[in-house]
């Protein structure tokens, strides 16, 4: 749920930390549960997000 929150906020480094503890936490969970595949598509999104684009000069 922290990692929704602050995903909600625009606070994508804390995000992604959480949704990374997260998962860490629960590693050992069955794969197929929907807390786990969501929280690994928010923590792809935002890790996409988080890469600098390059401005042409």
């Amino acid at each position: 749920m922290r990692g929704k929150i602050h995903e909600a906020k625009g606070d994508i480094a804390k995000a992604i930390e959480y949704y990374e503890k997260f998962l860490d936490m629960w590693k050992d969970a069955d794969e197929g549960l929907p807390e786990l595949k969501d929280a690994r598509a928010r923590l792809a999104k935002l890790k996409d997000k988080q890469i600098p684009t390059r401005s042409s000069s």
